[in-house]
C-alpha cells in the first residue's frame, strides 16, 4: 500500500513537472483561479451553494473516525459563454475536451488542464462549428464522475439557456462510449448527431465561433444548486419526496467485494432485504429501483450515485475496507437529508487512507451489521438470524 501511495504522489509530481515545462514551449494551462478571472466577464449563470455542515461520525462498529468534521463549502456553479472575437480570440476544443484560448492558452475549470497536453501539435483538418459546449476536459469518467460533472453541467447550461439549446450547440469532450453515457445524452434530449468524440481527434481542430463552459467543485461533489437541477430533471415531476418502502442490498463482483457475502445476504434476507445482481442495468431500471428503495445496504461503489433519485429519509448503510473510505456519500446522504451510517473491516490491520487502497476487498462483522440492522428499521423480524 506505501509504494502505490508512492507511485501515485510522483504521478502528481511529473504531471506538475510537464505543465510547468508545457507553459514555455507549446500550451501554457492557467491555473483555475487564473481561468476563472478570465472568464468572469463571460459569466451568464451563478449560483452559490450553502455550505453543508457534516458532523464528525466514527464507523458503527467503532474505529478511529473515518469521517471527520467538515463544513462543505463551494464555489459558485457557474456558466460562461464566450463569444470568438475581441478579448477571446480564437476558441479551440482541445481532443482532451478542454478549451482553448487563442491556441495557446488552457483554461482549467474542473480538475486541472495537464490532459490538454496529450494533443498534436500539428492539425491538418479543421471543423468549426457555431456554437460549442465543452462539458468534460479528462479521458476519465466513472458513472460517480459523469453524473456528478458532466450531467450535472449540461443540467445547469439547460437551466440557464431552455432545452432548446440542444437543437443548437454541438456538445464536445472525449466520449466514454457506455450505456449509461448514451442514456443521459439521450434523456437530455441531445441528438447523435450534435455530440462530437473528440479523443480520436489528433490531426483535426475543433474550432468554435462561441464556447459554453461550466465549472466543477473541488471537493468532488455537487452543491445543492446541481442537486436540485439533477433531482428535477430525473425525478417524475410531481413525485412525493419520500423515501420508498423496498430493503435492497446491492451485489458487487469486482474489486471492493464482500468476501463473506453468502452469510451477509443470508442475514439480509432475514430483514426482508432483495439482493440486487452486480450486473448492468438500463439506467431507467436504476433509477426506478433506487427510487423504490427505502434501505440501501451496500459495499462503497460507484451505484450509490443513484441515492440522487431517493426520496428524503431514505436509510443507508455502506461498507468500507480500512484504507480507503471516501465521504462522497455521506456528504449526499447529508446533503439530501438521508439516514447514513458506515462499518469499516479493520481485519487488514492499520492503513493510511488513500485512493491507491481503493480495490481492497472486505469482510462485513456479521454482529456489527445486525446490530445496524435493528437501529435502522423498525420493526425488527422476530427472529434473528444471530444470537
Amino acid at each position: 500500500m506505501q509504494t502505490s501511495h508512492l507511485l501515485g504522489t510522483s504521478k502528481q509530481l511529473l504531471k506538475q513537472a510537464a505543465l510547468t515545462a508545457s507553459g514555455t514551449v507549446w500550451r501554457a494551462p492557467l491555473s483555475q483561479s487564473s481561468s476563472f478571472e478570465w472568464l468572469a466577464p463571460y459569466t451568464v449563470y451563478q449560483h452559490q451553494s450553502p455550505p453543508v455542515p457534516m458532523p464528525g461520525q466514527a464507523a458503527a462498529n467503532g474505529g478511529p473516525v473515518a469521517h471527520p468534521a467538515e463544513t462543505r463549502v463551494f464555489e459558485p456553479e457557474c456558466v460562461w459563454q464566450v463569444p470568438a472575437g475581441g478579448g477571446a480570440g480564437t476558441l479551440s476544443v482541445c481532443r482532451s475536451g478542454g478549451a482553448l484560448v487563442n491556441r495557446r492558452r488552457l483554461l482549467d475549470v474542473d480538475f486541472s488542464a495537464s490532459a490538454g497536453l496529450l494533443d498534436s501539435p500539428v492539425k491538418l483538418r479543421r471543423r468549426r462549428y457555431p456554437l460549442v459546449v465543452a462539458p468534460w476536459p479528462h479521458f476519465w469518467a466513472s458513472y460517480y464522475d459523469y453524473i456528478t460533472f458532466v450531467v450535472a453541467k449540461l443540467c445547469r447550461i439547460e437551466h440557464v439557456l431552455g432545452a432548446g439549446i440542444w437543437q443548437e450547440a454541438t456538445v464536445c469532450y472525449p466520449l466514454l462510449h457506455t450505456p449509461f453515457e448514451r442514456e443521459f445524452l439521450a434523456r437530455l434530449g441531445i441528438p447523435a448527431s450534435a455530440i462530437v468524440d473528440t479523443a480520436p481527434l489528433w490531426g483535426t481542430a475543433i474550432q468554435a465561433d462561441c464556447l459554453l463552459l461550466a465549472n466543477s467543485q473541488q471537493s468532488w461533489s455537487s452543491g445543492a444548486g446541481d442537486l436540485a437541477l439533477l433531482r428535477n430533471r430525473f425525478r417524475p415531476a410531481g413525485e412525493a419526496d419520500t423515501p420508498g418502502t423496498r430493503r435492497i442490498y446491492l451485489s458487487r463482483k469486482g474489486r471492493r467485494r464482500v468476501l463473506n457475502e453468502a452469510a451477509v445476504c443470508q442475514l439480509l434476507q432475514a430483514y426482508g432485504f432483495d439482493i440486487i445482481e452486480d450486473r448492468p442495468y438500463p439506467l431507467a431500471e436504476q433509477m426506478q429501483l433506487f427510487r423504490e428503495a427505502g434501505v440501501i445496504v451496500t459495499p462503497h461503489g460507484a451505484a450509490l450515485t443513484n441515492l440522487l433519485w431517493c426520496g428524503a429519509g431514505t436509510r443507508v448503510l455502506e461498507f468500507f475496507a480500512n484504507g480507503y473510505t471516501p465521504n462522497y456519500y455521506y456528504y449526499m446522504c447529508t446533503a439530501l437529508g438521508f439516514d447514513y451510517r458506515y462499518l469499516v473491516d479493520y481485519s487488514l490491520g492499520e492503513a493510511t487512507d488513500h485512493w491507491t487502497n481503493m480495490a481492497q476487498d472486505m469482510t462485513v462483522d456479521l454482529q456489527a451489521l445486525e446490530q445496524q440492522l435493528a437501529l435502522m428499521l423498525e420493526p425488527a423480524p422476530a427472529a434473528l438470524v444471530l444470537s
